[in-house]
């Protein structure tokens, strides 16, 4: 059954064995962050605070809530999808796809949990929330690293959820980052075309899975909302804002309501991201909050981004990988067999293994994947035959290196977009977000007969299918751990 409400999944990864409640006090300024951070760097489990400095008791802090764990890489994602814990990268895909190929349209409620409390005009005060300093260096508190940005486009239905970093400016206002080309940016730029100021809803600490999806760049105009019912076999039920004309989710911990005027910047930054490097300091939108409405004992949700692997380097993989996986293997047709980003790149070192047809086919499907919403992220892409295990980094550098020909297997894409997060642009690409792409095509050529391919010498490949049973029924006798 999907999961009412984040503590509801709290529970569940505590039953697991993948959360661990620190009960005694814990400060918010860097102490938090720093603990979080060395989670992610350890494979840790999920952290709940429950005293937090300067605050009262109830108030808390979630932290790594999706990161991977040392007992499974994806056990706190495949749980978030009510699938068991040990579940490949492949089972959470397919399932993944499976799921999203019958999105269930959301519900309205007329009274939530998340406005059990409601704070409006001087009543507002964004650090009435245990909102952490996460790394040594950031430019403020940052109460949005793992949270639901909701806006709507001002000529349609579209409403978009997606995850941008939010720090605190003062009592009521906010400074996000938002990207060129982002949904965010879209619906900003249609609000000046207008001359009015754009609303919006931010929804902290929701069931997991519309976190989740904040994070997944969904091909097209679709409603996340959707997406997100089918992934749960349930519809996600939202509350009317009190002071702004949208939705949020209902259960959510807390939800900040305001508006945006569309040529008012201020000083967002420096923050620790999920390149794993420092982002800069410069001018963004800011976020007035107009209402706080929240749960009694509210959870703060947080991440502390940085080297991989946390969070970000979790899910979007996966989700994002899955979105253009569905792109060119079901609307495209391309006999893809998997998709998969590699945690440890950020996002941009992507690997898909797929039959080849013809010669003309790799770069092709390239253009394929670069011309998704999620594969515009794919600076590498690396194509193999679907013999390699692409979820295993030791198969991966091994094909690369040696189908890869370092002349003629390599395409260059200058001029391409990107994040403006990637440290390898020059300050004046970085304003366009110009970025360049790369395919390095370690696929047999299609040409070739088929004892012409090298055979791949491994347990499974040259050893007669008794002898491997054989060999995998005595391993314990033979004094091996299975």
């Amino acid at each position: 059954m999907p999961f009412a409400d984040l503590r509801e999944w709290l529970s569940a990864l505590e039953k697991a064995g993948e959360l661990q409640r620190i009960g005694v006090e814990v400060d918010w300024d860097l102490e938090a962050g720093a603990i979080v951070r060395r989670i992610c760097e350890t494979d840790g489990p999920a952290v709940l605070f429950e005293k937090i400095k300067d605050y009262p008791k109830g108030f808390r802090l979630l932290g790594a809530p999706m990161a991977q764990s040392r007992r499974h890489r994806y056990a706190r994602l495949a749980i978030a999808l009510d699938l068991p814990s040990d579940s490949s990268v492949k089972e959470i895909t397919e399932s993944y796809l499976k799921r999203r190929k019958h999105p269930i349209p959301p519900v309205r409620v007329s009274s939530a949990p998340c406005q059990e409390n409601v704070l409006t005009g001087d009543e507002v005060d964004l650090l009435k929330f245990p909102v952490p300093v996460i790394h040594g260096g950031d430019g403020g508190r940052y109460i949005g690293t793992w949270h639901t940005v909701i806006t709507k486009d001002p000529e349609s239905s579209w409403v978009n959820y997606g995850m941008y970093r939010l720090m605190v400016l003062g009592k009521n206002r906010l400074a996000g980052l938002i990207g060129p080309i982002q949904d965010l940016q879209r619906h900003l730029g249609e609000y000046k075309k207008l001359g009015r100021r754009m609303e919006f809803a931010v929804a902290i600490g929701t069931e997991p899975v519309t976190a989740m999806m904040s994070c997944v760049s969904v091909q097209g105009k679709k409603s996340e909302a959707e997406v997100i019912g089918g992934l749960r076999g349930k519809p996600l039920e939202l509350v009317p804002c009190k002071s702004v004309e949208l939705e949020a989710p209902a259960t959510a911990e807390i939800v900040l309501e305001g508006f945006i005027n569309p040529d008012e910047l201020e000083e967002e930054g420096p923050f620790g991201e999920y390149t794993g490097y420092v982002g800069g300091r410069q001018p963004r939108p800011v976020f007035h909050v107009t209402a706080v409405t929240h749960r009694t004992d509210p959870i703060l949700t947080m991440t502390s981004i940085g080297v991989p692997v946390d969070e970000d380097h979790v899910v979007m993989p996966i989700a994002n990988g899955a979105e253009v996986l569905e792109e060119v293997r079901d609307h495209k047709g391309y006999p893809v067999d998997s998709i998969y980003i590699l945690p440890e790149s950020t996002m941009h070192f992507w690997v898909v293994s797929t039959k080849v047809p013809d010669k003309t086919y790799p770069r092709r499907l390239a253009m394929a994947i670069w011309g998704t919403k999620s594969g515009r992220y794919a600076n590498y892409l690396l194509l193999v035959n679907d013999d390699v295990d692409i979820t295993d980094l030791r198969s991966v550098i091994w094909a690369m290196a040696t189908r890869v020909h370092p002349v003629r297997d390599v395409w260059q894409v200058p001029h391409a977009y990107t994040s403006i997060l990637v440290p390898f642009l020059s300050p004046e690409e970085r304003k366009n977000a110009d970025g360049a792409y790369m395919l390095l095509d370690g696929t047999w050529p299609a040409q070739l007969l088929p004892d012409q391919v090298p055979q791949v010498s491994s347990f499974n490949n040259l050893w007669p299918e008794e002898i491997r049973k054989k060999v995998l029924a005595r391993w314990s006798e033979y004094g091996f751990e299975k």
